[in-house]
C-alpha cells in the first residue's frame, strides 16, 4: 500500500509529513489556475472546523495541513480532504484587495537596476515603468515573517536568480528573478535583483496578523521619489485614497477584484 493516492483532476497526492502533518499536492506547475484551487482549498478547511487541524498553510501548487494526532488519525483526515477537495469549485474565495507601496527606483535604492537593464535590453525609465504598472498577485506567504511571494513579472523583466547572492538586502526591497516578486519585510541575504525600495511596514510582530497582506490580494509599486518613499517610513500599510499615493500616507487601496 502506497502513501501516495490518485485524485480527481488538479488534486494530484496527500502524502504524510512527518507524524503530525499532510502535504496536499496539486498540479506539479505554478499557474494562477492552481493557486486558486490551493487558497480555495485552504479556504474550505479552514472554515471546515476538522476535529484536530491545528495549522494550515498555503504555498503555490500546495499546502501543508499540520494536526494534532491525539485528537485525530491520519486516514481519517486525509479523507476528509480529499472530500472538501472535490468541492472546491463552489467554494468562494476572499475579495482580493489592491496594496499599492509607493517606491523609489535605480541608485541605491534599488542595486541591480542596471543590470536589468542590461539583460533585458530596456532603458532605466522602460523598466521601471513597465514594473511599477504591473499588478502583482500574492501566492503565498513565507518562508519568515510574512514575506509574500508575488507572481506576474512581465516575461522582458525575467532573469535567473544572482549567481552570488548578497548577505544584507534591507527591509523594503523590491526584487525580481524569473517571474517572481518579493518586498522584503525584514533584512535578509537574497540572491534576488533589486530594482527599488519601499519605506512602507510591511511586518510587526506586535500586530495580528503580523502583516495585513493575504494570499489572493494584489500589490502595486508606483514609482515616487525618494523623499515621498520616505515620508511613509514605519508606516504599517491601511486604506488609502489611489489619488493620493504619490503624497503620503499607508498603502492599501479600494477591494480588487480581478
Amino acid at each position: 500500500m502506497t502513501d501516495e493516492v490518485s485524485r480527481p483532476p488538479q488534486l494530484h497526492r496527500i502524502v504524510p509529513v512527518g507524524e503530525d502533518g499532510l502535504l496536499v499536492e496539486f498540479a506539479a506547475e505554478i499557474s494562477p489556475t492552481i493557486n486558486r484551487a490551493v487558497r480555495r482549498l485552504s479556504t474550505a478547511l479552514e472554515q471546515s472546523g476538522l476535529t484536530g487541524v491545528l495549522e494550515i498553510v498555503p504555498a503555490y501548487r500546495s499546502l501543508l495541513v499540520s494536526f494534532d494526532s491525539r485528537l485525530v488519525e491520519l486516514s481519517p483526515l486525509r479523507a476528509a480532504i480529499t472530500a472538501i477537495a472535490e468541492t472546491l469549485e463552489d467554494q468562494p474565495l476572499p475579495p482580493s484587495r489592491l496594496f499599492r507601496l509607493p517606491t523609489v527606483y535605480g541608485g541605491s535604492y534599488g542595486p541591480d537596476l542596471d543590470h536589468v537593464c542590461n539583460a533585458s535590453g530596456l532603458a532605466a525609465d522602460e523598466v521601471i515603468d513597465l514594473f511599477s504598472r504591473q499588478r502583482f498577485p500574492v501566492c503565498c506567504l513565507g518562508f519568515l515573517c510574512c514575506l509574500a511571494y508575488l507572481g506576474g513579472v512581465p516575461h522582458p523583466l525575467q532573469l535567473p536568480r544572482r549567481a552570488t547572492p548578497r548577505l544584507r538586502v534591507p527591509a523594503g526591497a523590491v526584487g525580481i528573478a524569473n517571474a517572481q516578486a518579493v518586498v522584503l519585510p525584514i533584512e535578509l541575504p537574497s540572491g534576488f535583483h533589486y530594482l527599488g525600495r519601499t519605506f512602507v511596514s510591511l511586518y510587526d510582530p506586535q500586530q495580528f496578523p503580523p502583516t495585513p497582506i493575504r494570499p489572493g490580494d494584489v500589490v502595486e509599486f508606483p514609482a515616487v521619489s525618494a523623499e515621498a518613499a520616505q515620508e511613509w517610513t514605519g508606516q504599517f500599510p491601511g486604506v488609502c485614497d489611489v489619488d493620493r499615493i504619490s503624497n503620503s500616507g499607508p498603502g492599501l487601496a479600494d477591494d480588487h477584484s480581478g
